[in-house]
């Protein structure tokens, strides 16, 4: 008798996971979770038109089958996406989440600026200065056929890149200019006026946190208007008038 219990038990699991599967296959196709609507989330410099223009081709597919590949493919070939989600809104709503590349940096070329990202990828070519300013990345070689979306590969232009990421934070609205020779040696401008020496290395955090906490230091900026430079190529930082 037990034995004939259990058959009927698993067969009643049988017929129910065969009723589960034969309703969500139905539940697929048909309309109720065909996408009708796109949401988009995360933008602050990219119009949400430019997502869903590029997202259009999502409308009319349904909400769990549609092509996630090819359809993130297709938005990332804005220059301003950096990285591209998707979650589903029930019933009929997909909901695009975006993570914008952001300016790190100015390039200035004979006809503008361009903006590139922390990584050197070209994000827009600007006919006049920007309403928010960033360093300005000097002795860079941008090539004519360069266009937005492309990842910059300059020498100079990573160095300097580099300079940025190990600078403290707190530092970057103070710094000007960035400045890489043909020697590969680096050199600052601040906001005040002073250039900073840094020299040829492949490391400068150090050197940039002792600058920090000299620009902060009282004593210096009592004489910051009479200082010229400030020399970080030698054992000990030289301030220079």
């Amino acid at each position: 008798m037990p034995a004939k219990r259990t058959n009927t038990f698993f067969l009643y699991v049988a017929v129910l996971v065969v009723m589960l599967a034969v309703g969500l296959v139905v539940a697929l196709r048909s309309g109720v979770f065909t996408i009708r609507h796109i949401s988009v989330t995360g933008l602050r410099q990219i119009p949400a038109s430019d997502i869903q223009r590029l997202a259009e081709g999502a409308l009319g597919q349904n909400l769990f089958l549609f092509d996630r590949e090819g359809l993130t493919q297709k938005i990332m070939l804005h220059p301003l996406v950096r990285s591209v989600e998707f979650q589903r809104q029930f019933p009929d709503t997909l909901e695009v989440q975006v993570t914008e590349r952001t300016p790190a940096a100015l390039l200035v070329v004979p006809n503008g600026v361009l903006e590139v990202d922390s990584r050197g990828v070209f994000l827009r070519r600007l006919e006049g200065w920007p309403k928010v300013d960033y360093p300005v990345l000097t002795g860079v070689t941008v090539p004519d056929t360069a266009g937005p979306g492309q990842k910059l590969t300059d020498p100079g232009l990573e160095a300097e890149l580099k300079v940025l990421a190990q600078a403290p934070s707190a530092m970057l609205p103070l710094l000007s200019e960035v400045q890489v020779n043909v020697a590969r040696q680096v050199t600052l401008f601040l906001t005040s006026g002073v250039e900073v020496r840094l020299g040829q290395a492949t490391e400068w955090k150090d050197k940039l946190a002792v600058l920090f906490n000299l620009l902060q230091d009282k004593d210096y900026q009592s004489i910051q208007q009479g200082v010229a430079y400030i020399d970080f190529t030698a054992a000990t930082p030289v301030i220079g008038r």
